[in-house]
């Protein structure tokens, strides 16, 4: 096998059988969603203006918010669908992940003014027209409820996300549910102001929880570390490599990942087989876009990146 002389360059890439499929559906779900949500934000300001309810007008505020939060989601995550190109050499997957850190600041800026907004209740309880917030409430359950339940069914961050807006909004109306009724039967205006900041505070956590895990991709964090583990351990066992090295995976948007690395090898003859038995094992990893570069005994590796601590 002859060779020139520096660096002996092995590039392998898995691109796979990858289609946009799942980019297609999460837009559809941000989609179906929005128009969702910004028609039933319309329908609860006029119930907010005819029940005079101060409790629905403010609602109807968020839900606004939250439909400028899903249109937004929807045009970045379509964006995000979008193929390599000569800037984007990736494509902009990387913009479903820019929506999700986006909306999470939003939610959670929302779940903050919530929560004020409800410890002062306490100071003013306020009594809603019952029959008109009930009938609001199971309206408002399930057209959200529906919404929340077609982005339950996506996998990138973004839909994770935006789902928290739509939950948010689905438990907000069943303590209305709740709160109406127990106001209507026994008079505990207290029990709305309560409900409210249970509900906030649980968003909140969700939320910040799910908003550290996507700024942490955002920022190319391994995604899967006890995985990376196991996988290096695997590709360290096979019959022919000596080592590996420069090993680097991150993801695009939570579903699609980057994975790269050298392999030292005892024999460069069995280039071939050894870097299917790497691209075999990467699957564990999920869906990867595999980069194996090969380098015989002794080689001395020119790419100058630190290695992992």
């Amino acid at each position: 096998m002859a060779h020139g002389s520096g660096h002996h360059h092995h590039h392998h890439h898995s691109h796979g059988h990858h289609s946009h499929g799942s980019g297609d559906s999460a837009t559809r779900n941000i989609g179906v969603a929005f128009w969702l949500n910004l028609s039933f934000a319309v329908i609860e300001l006029a119930g907010g203006l005819y029940t005079q309810s101060l409790a629905v007008l403010s609602d109807a505020l968020h839900d606004f918010g939250d439909a400028i939060s899903l249109g937004m989601g929807y045009f970045l995550q379509r964006k995000s669908s979008e193929g390599p190109s000569e800037h984007y050499s990736y494509g902009k997957r990387r913009f479903s992940l820019l929506s999700a850190c986006i909306s999470g600041m939003v939610i959670s800026g929302g779940a903050i003014f919530i929560l004020i907004e409800s410890i002062s209740g306490f100071n003013d309880p306020r009594e809603p027209n019952g029959v008109g917030m009930f009938g609001l409430a199971i309206f408002g359950i399930a057209v959200n409820g529906f919404a929340a339940w077609r982005l339950g069914h996506g996998h990138t961050h973004n839909e994770k996300m935006l789902k928290w807006h739509l939950l948010e909004d689905v438990l907000g109306w069943v303590a209305v549910l709740i709160g109406s009724g127990l106001i209507y039967f026994f008079g505990w205006v207290w029990i709305d102001p309560l409900l409210a900041i249970g509900i906030s505070l649980f968003v909140l956590y969700n939320v910040v929880r799910h908003l550290i895990e996507t700024v942490n991709l955002f920022l190319q964090a391994n995604p899967d570390p006890e995985g990376l583990r196991t996988f290096r351990l695997q590709a360290e066992g096979i019959t022919g490599v000596s080592g590996i090295h420069d090993l680097h995976f991150w993801s695009l948007d939570g579903v699609r990942h980057i994975l790269s690395l050298h392999a030292v090898l005892i024999d460069l003859g069995q280039a071939e087989m050894v870097k299917e038995q790497i691209r075999l094992f990467s699957k564990t990893l999920g869906d990867c876009h595999v980069t194996v570069e090969v380098e015989g005994p002794g080689e001395h590796c020119h790419d100058d990146c630190e290695e992992q601590k």
